[in-house]
């Protein structure tokens, strides 16, 4: 970890530039647990009440706060202002907190890195470096993870952790066992079956590489040991796996290479496969592309391939809803089977989507087998010849949708994205835009009562012009009225205008669309993030390159870069307009990000840094992205910028 580090894997350490910083009481020690077990994601302070007391005093509240206070002036005091060091952020939202940090800097996501790494290489089969990868994502390991940390809702998040490591323990062994290398496996896997007696899978690793090095005996007896300690601790018989590997071993048939996977040939369960949510009754307008869609992947009956569609569009614009009504209305006679999978909404691992996948078609938890390429195959085997209709929901990668895609014809893929996914290939791409303004009016309708919309039609068309086009951002000040219903429209348009409140209205119950926004920001590089934010101080929508690499104070293409990483994620969009001549390619932030963007600005840059990157703005002088860096503050005061204006 580069200069600052946090660890979790072991006792609870703050590492910055080389110095081990005190973490505090208990207390302070779960705030901080809690904090990084919920890295670069707002937290609320309900949730981490409940994750430092069983039972809250009436003062949690307030000991929490005083926590934040010490935690910031820990980062704050230990970090040398002279050194470059990664900074990590504390930082303040509605009714929680986050702290934004570099995966790097935290040993737990740094252990993820290299799991997801490890399965990427065995998908490539390149088993030796997935080992290597697993091998250096347990090195990370000092002891039980948050080892010092009492908190009970810390302990609980550990326990989970360490589930992790014992799994990443067992792959790297059964990967080494394929590789040949039981007789050095021996000695480890004895004492992992002795610290965990009732961990079947490890038992049976020790039971396999025993007998592969002729200790026949040895792995009987391993067996019956297992036996009695399952039998009398639990009241339970072994698992089928350890009982067919101690018949093997009787009959000496335990080959020397793991078994073949049969060929797929399973009985169907009962009744196929019906996982798509309920269709929504809140999706209004798209007629066009519904019928566009409906018609494209019917033709998947009767073609040679399956057909793969992707959705893209920025947040909130109703994504998931289309992909969900087509889905359901090719379902039926079309195709026999429904699969969805919300990718960004808690099944980001497609191992274990296809763990699931392969259940719901049949296939025993004992034949599913262990990589991700094997799974992979083994599910596009089980669809030959099947109709299925696949929902992949806010996929964030093409390599998250890969290998969970059918190879024969007969099955039609949805794919909802903020990304294109340009290197998806033979794929039909739909882009979304905002809703109509008359579609969202009879979407408040359809939520209120058509009578308020028609009742109030000046506030109506207010609210409306708010939420830009974002059905969820409708949705969510829509249930705000239904739950207040003494409220009038006129009311609710009133808190709209409010430019301090607005964002805040467009979250409500479940309905986050500031959650979702932050999603997104997240994922952007660190020099990205910064850019956006600085986004907030300008007195316009559209900027140019010239304008973000003023910002930024760094030079034009290196900012356009920037720019597209924004533009990739839908935080600005692209706008060509030849009245520009060479400066044609602007950009544009919308209102509802621009309101985010400044919330960040006023929370995560000094006013120093804000002062100085308006003036660079403000100066912008001819042929400024010719100067480089430092040319913005070089400039006289008071210049006018050659690329103002824009809204």
């Amino acid at each position: 970890m580069r200069g600052v580090g946090f660890r979790g894997l072991g006792t609870l350490e703050v590492i910055i530039g080389g110095s081990q910083l005190p973490t505090g009481g208990p207390l302070q020690r779960g705030l901080l647990a809690t904090l990084l077990t919920n890295a670069n994601r707002v937290i609320s302070a309900d949730r981490i009440i409940s994750a430092l007391w069983t039972q809250p005093p009436e003062t949690a509240l307030g000991q929490v706060q005083t926590r934040i206070w010490r935690l910031r002036q820990l980062f704050q005091d230990g970090l040398d202002p002279q050194r470059a060091l990664p900074r990590p952020q504390l930082v303040t939202r509605a009714g929680g907190y986050a702290l934004i940090i570099e995966p790097e800097m935290f040993d737990l996501l740094v252990f993820d890195r290299h799991l997801a790494q490890a399965q990427a290489l065995l998908a490539a089969d390149r088993p030796r470096e997935a080992v290597a990868e697993l091998r250096e994502a347990l090195a990370l390991w000092r002891g039980p993870a948050f080892a010092d940390v009492p908190a009970p809702g810390v302990r609980v998040e550990a326990e989970v952790i360490e589930e992790r490591r014992l799994a990443a323990i067992e792959q790297r062994i059964e990967i080494e066992l394929t590789l040949g290398l039981h007789h050095q496996l021996v000695p480890e896997l004895r004492e992992l079956v002795s610290v965990h007696p009732f961990r079947e899978r490890l038992r049976y690793h020790l039971m396999r590489a025993l007998y592969r090095c002729g200790r026949r005996a040895e792995a009987v007896e391993t067996y019956l040991e297992g036996y009695r300690t399952l039998v009398d601790g639990l009241g339970l018989e072994p698992s089928r796996d350890l009982r067919e590997m101690h018949r093997a071993i009787l009959v000496s048939d335990e080959p020397a290479e793991p078994p073949a996977r049969p060929a797929p040939g399973w009985p169907p369960i009962s009744g196929e496969p019906r996982e798509l949510p309920r269709d929504s009754v809140c999706l209004v307008g798209r007629e066009c592309e519904t019928a566009h869609l409906r018609e494209y992947l019917k033709s998947a009956n009767g073609g040679t391939a399956p057909l793969v569609v992707t959705i893209s569009g920025v947040t909130g614009v109703g994504k998931s809803a289309l992909a969900v009504r087509v889905a359901h209305m090719l379902s039926g006679n079309l195709f026999e089977g429904q699969f969805f999978a919300s990718i960004g909404g808690g099944e980001p691992d497609p191992h274990a989507v296809l763990r699931r996948f392969l259940r719901m078609l049949g296939v025993p938890d004992t034949e599913i087998p262990p990589s991700l390429a094997e799974r992979s195959a083994l599910y596009r085997a089980c669809l030959v010849n099947r109709r299925f209709v696949l929902v992949l929901d806010d996929v964030q990668t093409e390599a998250q949708a890969r290998p969970l895609l059918p190879a024969g014809p007969g099955c039609a893929t949805l794919i909802t994205s903020r990304r294109r996914l340009t290197t998806l290939e033979g794929v039909h791409r739909v882009e979304l835009g905002p809703l109509a303004d008359h579609d969202m009016l009879t979407l408040l309708g359809r939520i209120v009562g058509p009578e308020r919309v028609t009742g109030e039609p000046e506030p109506a068309a207010r609210i409306v012009a708010y939420c830009g086009g974002l059905p969820l951002a409708l949705r969510a000040v829509a249930a705000r009225v239904c739950a207040r219903p003494h409220w009038s429209l006129r009311q609710l348009a009133g808190v709209l205008d409010d430019e301090s409140r607005r964002l805040a209205a467009f979250t409500f119950g479940d309905l986050d669309l500031r959650g979702a926004v932050e999603g997104s920001y997240l994922r952007l590089s660190p020099p990205a993030r910064r850019l956006f934010r600085l986004l907030g101080l300008l007195d316009r929508a559209q900027f140019c390159v010239t304008d973000a690499g003023l910002l930024l104070d760094v030079r034009p293409v290196a900012a356009e870069e920037l720019a597209e990483e924004l533009a990739a994620e839908r935080l600005v969009r692209p706008v060509v307009t030849a009245a520009h001549g060479a400066q044609g390619l602007r950009y544009q932030i919308d209102d509802l990000w621009r309101l985010y963007a400044r919330e960040l600005v006023s929370a995560e840059e000094t006013a120093l840094e804000r002062h100085e990157a308006r003036s660079r703005v403000a100066a912008c002088p001819a042929g400024a992205e010719d100067r480089g860096p430092g040319a913005g503050r070089a400039a006289a005061a008071g210049a006018p910028s050659r690329c103002s204006g824009g809204d």
